[in-house]
């Protein structure tokens, strides 16, 4: 197992780079399994990508995929959860359903919870609560810092107070796309698709709490990842520098990700 970076400043090559080194390998390995991990947003276009790069204008042992997919592959192996998948559209249902609920005991939301735009709002925040692992008891203690009589302080409690009813709502019927990542983490050891391949991960500016456990259990699994990384190669790549500069986010994404190599004993 091993993890390996491609580093360099946007239009530098990086993605033809993988793309070219990708095809060829599958070409040389027709019994190994490849892997390309885009955005969701970008798998179409990678998918006519390879084809079109690829001699025999086919990928019949690489996939494209986003991390969603991935999880739906690894599951039509080792079965998944029972609860199913609750879409945006339907998301966006029950907050409207609990925000009409619960109205009457918001504080801060009292007269926003009502007016156009704050169901999708709700929406985004729960989302991110969700992808980075928020739980009720930091929100807790978020309040408690700022102070419960403060402005943040009653926004805080109206949030945690969607947040559980959002979370008691769903209970063990329905699961956010958001919770596939942790589903997926859960069985992925037991992936047999998975072990010993090569996967590519390319488009990414950081990753999520839930991303970076499932890319902990993914290094220990394939042979080899591969990282491409937005810097700038005069950048010093390998010093974190400041907040304000251009590269940090990418930067702290590499040294989490060198950090992560060295705690599971990959070879980097």
């Amino acid at each position: 197992m091993s993890l390996q970076f491609i580093i360099g400043s946007s239009g530098a090559g990086k993605s033809y780079f993988a793309y070219e080194r990708v095809i060829r390998e599958s070409m040389e390995h027709p019994e190994r399994n490849y892997y390309i991990i885009v955005p969701e947003q970008f798998t179409m276009q990678t998918q006519k990508t390879l084809v079109e790069m690829h001699p025999g204008k086919g990928i019949l042992n690489i996939d494209i995929l986003s991390f969603e997919r991935l999880a739906y592959r690894v599951f039509e192996e080792t079965g998944g959860d029972n609860r199913k998948v609750l879409e945006d559209t339907g998301k966006s249902m029950v907050i409207r359903r609990l925000l009409s609920e619960e109205k009457e005991n918001f504080e801060a939301f009292a007269v926003s919870a009502g007016k156009k735009g704050f169901t999708e709002q709700a929406k985004s925040m729960i989302s991110e609560l969700f992808q980075y692992s928020v739980s009720s008891e930091q929100l807790s203690r978020s309040r408690q810092q700022v102070g419960e009589d403060t402005l943040l302080g009653k926004k805080l409690k109206d949030i945690q107070r969607l947040y559980d009813a959002f979370k008691k709502y769903m209970a063990d019927t329905y699961m956010t796309a958001e919770e596939l990542l942790d589903v997926l983490a859960e069985k992925v050891a037991d992936a047999q698709i998975l072990k010993d391949s090569i996967m590519y991960i390319d488009n990414f500016t950081g990753f999520t709490p839930s991303q970076y456990v499932l890319l902990g259990k993914l290094l220990k699994l394939c042979e080899k990842i591969v990282v491409g990384l937005t810097i700038d190669v005069k950048d010093s790549v390998y010093e974190p520098g400041q907040e304000y500069q251009l590269f940090y986010l990418t930067k702290e994404t590499l040294w989490k990700l060198k950090k992560m190599c060295m705690e599971v004993h990959a070879e980097l």
